[in-house]
């Protein structure tokens, strides 16, 4: 696409769209096939020289300047257009902090979008159940006939924050090396840092087959020698910076991500967040919502995660646990036409390319005469007109 395309050259403008994740911010303009720019949600820190997660401030003035800096990166330096002169369409998670989403924009118009619901917009479906695997937790949304079903959402402090803390005590335990130039070598002893891990991550693990995490399961518990599983992934050899190289064992690249499996007493594992949260809905939706599963979220794009999903889904259905309850084992996951990690900023850049965001956004005036808030579906009453 033309630069004069995007940047919105005459009277129509295109409105800008905003996904603020826990992990990576997306930023675009409506009517794109893919976003203009996916970067970290964080801001430099002056006082303490460091950079800082918006989400991790707790002061409402410090949030108000650290938004208010990140905002201004995202226009000027990513989408390179006037804020003032543009709506914006923001995608919300259904845990955002009120105090985050009623910090005030100077802007045209804003729009505030579900995530869970304007994901549905990019396969055309009407029900359906959305699975967000993203860095904090998992959530699982039924979502029937456009409505979300509140007394059916699931969700597990489950995600990609889980695997890097996995990540780090497996190195601990396992007293992995670092290897200088010099030859010389050192146990690591203190945590790695968080965007070290992300790419330790990516590039080197994945989710191990259902018959593979079974047995890793079973050794975990048995504690036996005789249990060890044969046969790992190779090692793997990653650089540090220029002078230093980490030593990964093959066992750690297979077995981190079985945090997201692992069952203990009643907690939560990602398949019986589906699960419970079919079982919530009323009986003529669930085999519906059991072949309409959508599965979104940067963490659901590890290597093997969906395969293993599905089959550990097939499992749980036949085990005592639901198989009395459940009564089918029919699970269908969609196809994503896009990445799985910008799947809503996708949805809400189809959604707000209707006339909706026109009819249904915020101006400046109607959030100063709100008393700057912004109501959502959890504060508004028919009966005082909210």
């Amino acid at each position: 696409m033309p630069l004069y395309e995007g940047i919105g050259i005459g009277s129509d403008k295109h409105s800008v769209v905003l996904e603020f994740g826990q992990a990576f911010t997306k930023c675009g303009f409506v009517s794109e096939y893919s976003p203009r720019a996916i970067i970290r949600s964080q801001v430099f820190d002056s006082k303490n020289n460091k950079m800082v997660n918006i989400f991790s401030i707790t002061d409402d003035k410090e949030l108000y300047r650290a938004l208010k800096q990140f905002i201004r990166v995202l226009y000027f330096r990513y989408l390179a257009v006037n804020p003032k002169d543009r709506r914006l369409v923001i995608v919300e998670s259904i845990f955002c902090s009120t105090r985050f989403r009623n910090q005030l924009l100077k802007i045209q118009a804003l729009l505030i979008v579900p995530q869970h619901l304007v994901c549905l917009a990019t396969l055309g479906v009407s029900t359906a159940l959305v699975l967000d695997v993203g860095y904090n937790e998992a959530i699982a949304i039924p979502v029937i006939e456009g409505v979300t079903a509140v007394d059916g959402l699931q969700f597990a402090p489950l995600g990609g924050k889980s695997i890097h803390f996995r990540i780090m005590d497996e190195l601990i335990q396992r007293r992995a090396t670092i290897r200088y130039t010099n030859e010389e070598e050192s146990v690591i002893s203190e945590p790695l840092d968080e965007t070290l891990l992300e790419d330790i991550k990516t590039r080197t693990c994945f989710v191990a087959p259902f018959e593979r995490g079974v047995q890793l399961s079973q050794q975990k518990v048995d504690f036996k020698e005789g249990s060890a599983i044969t046969g790992p992934p190779n090692d793997i050899k990653y650089p540090l910076d220029g002078q230093r190289v980490l030593h990964i064992p093959g066992s750690l690249r297979e077995s981190v991500c079985e945090v997201l499996f692992e069952m203990y007493g009643d907690e939560h594992t990602i398949p019986t967040l589906i699960i419970d949260a079919i079982l919530k809905c009323s009986v003529d939706s669930r085999r519906q919502l059991a072949s309409n599963i959508i599965v979104i979220g940067g963490t659901s794009m590890l290597a093997g995660f969906r395969h293993r999903l599905f089959q550990e889904l097939k499992s749980l259905a036949k085990s005592n646990r639901f198989v009395s309850k459940l009564h089918f084992d029919d699970f269908k996951l969609h196809e994503n036409p896009c990445p799985a990690n910008y799947n809503s900023w996708l949805g809400a850049a189809i959604f707000a390319s209707t006339d909706i965001v026109s009819t249904r956004s915020v101006t400046l005036e109607q959030f100063i005469k709100n008393k700057e808030t912004i109501s959502d579906w959890s504060d508004w009453f028919p009966a005082n007109g909210r």
